[in-house]
């Protein structure tokens, strides 16, 4: 019996917890690593983990911020975060996860774009110019 127990373990730390959450309350904090905060409404989500054990997982996010959030400077600012001002940079690339419907359904002239640019991790934030609404997308496969 122990040693039946000792390979189920075995078998689902290999496994590991995948999935796919969509419209999850939890999934602001899986995607970014931080408590969402109270002036910020997820308006869609849908994050993405494969089913074993690397860290290996995509997302999208629609956020509406409430007036004077700063949630914008906390996605923007980071070390490795460029603004792109090109009309060719492609948004969403190509991710493990098609880009759903509602994810920045505008034309690409209707949104401020920011990437990373440390080539390890897939990540940007789009702002739409017109309404403020968030967008934002990720991946690490």
């Amino acid at each position: 019996m122990t040693r039946f127990i000792a390979i189920a373990s075995l078998a689902l730390m290999l496994v590991g917890c995948g999935g796919t959450y969509v419209d999850d309350k939890h999934n602001f904090e899986r995607a970014l690593q931080f408590q969402r905060p109270k002036d910020v409404q997820v308006v869609h989500s849908i994050y993405w983990q494969s089913p074993h054990f690397t860290d290996e997982h995509c997302y999208f996010l629609e956020l509406q911020p409430a007036e004077g959030s700063s949630i914008l400077k906390t996605l923007t600012t980071a070390q490795d975060v460029a603004p792109i001002t090109d009309e060719v940079t492609e948004i969403p690339p190509s991710l493990a996860v098609e880009r759903p419907k509602w994810f920045a359904p505008s034309p690409r002239s209707g949104y401020e774009l920011w990437v990373s640019t440390n080539q390890f991790t897939t990540f940007g934030v789009l702002r739409d110019k017109k309404d403020g609404r968030v967008f934002i997308y990720g991946q690490i496969l």
